[in-house]
């Protein structure tokens, strides 16, 4: 007689039904979810959008940006709504180019920290043994670097052949990588302290008594039971993949021209900034204002599925 994951015995440690009620009576963490989903639109349709209401008589550069040289540095007017940088590019444009960049970076890591990290972490806690300490040792020696610190390292090193084997889109593929690289530990640890609880569980032991697979156990029981603290993790780890993807386009080691992304903004303009501070301090708010957006949401998040944590 097989056995199915319809036929065990179900249980759940801290999802809850009515999850997202809690989520939306949360009014700093549906702000910030209604911010996040604004930008992720923006991100996508804004610059096409935008650029279509530009005068037809600028110049065009080979990645699609207008240019218009009577507005180098320029400040907010009717035409740019935020100014011009030091080329003569709409800043609004610049910006959405450069959301889009951070967003597109960010998710791309917790992709694969989630896939990465997750699994990892299941397998970790699950079956133990050689395997637990495998897993946990090579994350123990990622712990031993700071992250940040290795991200800077891949990125320096690597760079220069990332970008000649992909192109423009070199850098970016090597910096996702790279805050991969740093961030699946984490996830991994949370995710094998969280599977060592729930398999102890009732109605896991049922389960097994009633002779289920590792295969089932893991996705009948382990896998919904610590999905929700994957998906807070991954939504407050966005935000530091966010300012670490910053700080290496700040130090000339993330995306470059004629990409956009929030910190190459401020690393081009920071020579500039008592005399053109805008050109600084609208990126910077851009990064300040995700950063806080999925901080929030991601404590929104973790109190709608754990309301016991708070």
């Amino acid at each position: 007689m097989s056995l199915n994951a319809a036929d065990l015995p179900t249980g759940q440690t801290h999802v809850q039904n009515n999850w997202w009620r809690r989520l939306f009576h949360n009014r700093a963490a549906s702000i910030s979810g209604i911010f996040v989903l604004a930008a992720i639109l923006l991100a996508l349709a804004g610059p096409a959008l935008y650029q279509n209401t530009l005068p037809s008589d600028q110049s065009r550069t080979r990645d699609g940006v207008y240019q218009d040289y009577n507005a180098i540095n320029a400040g907010p007017s009717a035409q740019h709504w935020l100014g011009a940088d030091y080329l003569g590019r709409d800043m609004l444009t610049r910006l959405f180019v450069a959301v889009g960049v951070s967003l597109l970076v960010a998710f791309v890591v917790e992709f694969l920290n989630i896939f990465l990290g997750g699994l990892l972490g299941l397998l970790a806690g699950y079956f133990g043994g050689w395997i637990d300490m495998l897993i946990s040792r090579a994350a123990d020696m990622l712990f031993a670097f700071p992250g940040l610190l290795l991200a800077i390292l891949v990125s320096a090193v690597f760079g220069t052949a990332a970008r000649e084997a992909y192109g423009g889109m070199g850098r970016l593929i090597l910096v996702a990588g790279a805050l991969s690289l740093v961030s699946w530990p984490l996830m991994a640890r949370l995710v094998r302290s969280e599977t060592l609880s729930v398999k102890s569980r009732d109605f896991v032991m049922a389960s097994r008594g009633l002779g289920a697979s590792d295969f089932q156990i893991i996705a009948a029981h382990l896998l919904p039971n610590v999905a929700w603290l994957i998906a807070v993790a991954a939504t407050l780890d966005v935000a530091s993949v966010i300012v670490n993807e910053a700080t290496l386009s700040l130090l000339g080691l993330g995306i470059e021209e004629p990409g956009a992304s929030l910190g190459l903004m401020i690393f081009r303009a920071a020579g500039k900034l008592e005399r053109f501070p805008l050109q600084v301090f609208i990126p910077a708010a851009a990064i300040t204002l995700l950063v806080l957006a999925f901080s929030f949401l991601g404590d929104g998040l973790r109190d709608a599925f754990d309301p016991h944590s708070s």
